[in-house]
């Protein structure tokens, strides 16, 4: 059941991150952004708003959204995949675990 949750959460995290990268870029927020000024000013760098707010540097976020969608869509269509193989991983490390503990020798 946790296992369903962790990729359903992961899901969830994908589409946000990815509509948010996706959009992000184009609006307002993008060139009016307070920790660019930081960043600017302590690095003494006056080229870094430029290079944020160049189209290709727009581009770039914006294809990683797509990327971040694209790995949720891929994660829906192969949710018992994804299920298995994180309940295949837990059980894995929780035989690892014990097996550890019963080779360690006492003191």
């Amino acid at each position: 059941m946790s296992a369903k949750i962790t990729v359903i959460v992961y899901i969830l995290i994908c589409f946000e991150v990815g509509v948010l990268l996706l959009i992000l870029p184009w609006t307002h927020f993008w060139e009016d952004n307070i920790f660019l000024y930081f960043i600017t000013g302590k690095l003494n760098a006056a080229w870094v708003p430029t290079f944020m707010t160049s189209g290709y540097v727009r581009g770039a976020v914006t294809g990683l959204g797509v990327l971040n969608i694209l790995a949720g869509l891929r994660d829906i269509f192969k949710f018992r995949d994804s299920v298995e193989a994180l309940s295949s991983y837990a059980d894995t490390q929780k035989e690892r675990s014990q097996d550890a503990s019963v080779e360690a020798p006492a003191k």
